[in-house]
């Protein structure tokens, strides 16, 4: 459920845009902002939710300061790419973008432990890996026909949704490991 409530201001995009760029940029720019807000009370704000915000507000505005932008064809392919960069950088700092959403599932004794941070480099790896692919297919999707919904649409659900099974199969795995090692350094 983190993971939704991270995504959710591109879920908003995803789910209004085909109505009206402008009215899912813009609902996803106040999705954003919320969200902004809200983590800043919280007493911190990731490096996911700082870059979401960020495209969201200045898309929106781009949107309706020219709503026959030719950007609104590429905003697919660019969303993806604002993702995929997004989560690399995370990793290039060591800092894995799902580490906020793994730390609110995790005891607090764990956050530090480099298997923890470990698997959140796998998990955000594979989160990059698809945020890219699925820019590249967007943009070749676009390229030759910026009118195909369905391959869009195809590619934008491939990108969550492999990812988003692959961590909850990672995740499981490695707490099982981690489980075992516990039990096997207990007995010994």
């Amino acid at each position: 459920m983190n993971y939704v409530r991270g995504f959710a201001p591109w879920l908003c995009y995803a789910a209004l845009s085909p109505l009206d760029w402008r009215l899912g940029m813009c609902a996803a720019a106040l999705v954003a902002v919320l969200s902004l807000v809200a983590r800043l009370r919280a007493g911190g704000v990731d490096l996911l939710g700082a870059a979401t915000c960020a495209f969201f507000v200045a898309m929106a505005a781009i949107s309706l300061a020219a709503p026959d932008s030719g950007l609104n064809t590429w905003t697919c392919s660019l969303a993806n790419a604002v993702l995929a960069v997004t989560a690399l950088a995370s990793l290039v700092v060591r800092r894995p973008f799902t580490l906020s959403i793994a730390r609110s599932q995790v005891p607090q004794e764990f956050w530090n432990a480099p298997r923890f941070i470990r698997v959140n480099m796998v998990l955000t790896g594979a989160w990059t890996t698809a945020f890219a692919a699925a820019a590249a297919a967007c943009a070749l999707v676009v390229r030759y026909d910026h009118a195909a919904a369905l391959p869009l649409i195809t590619v934008q659900v491939l990108a969550f949704v492999i990812p988003f099974a692959f961590s909850g199969w990672y995740a499981s795995r490695a707490q099982a490991k981690a489980a075992a090692a516990a039990a096997e350094h207990t007995t010994a």
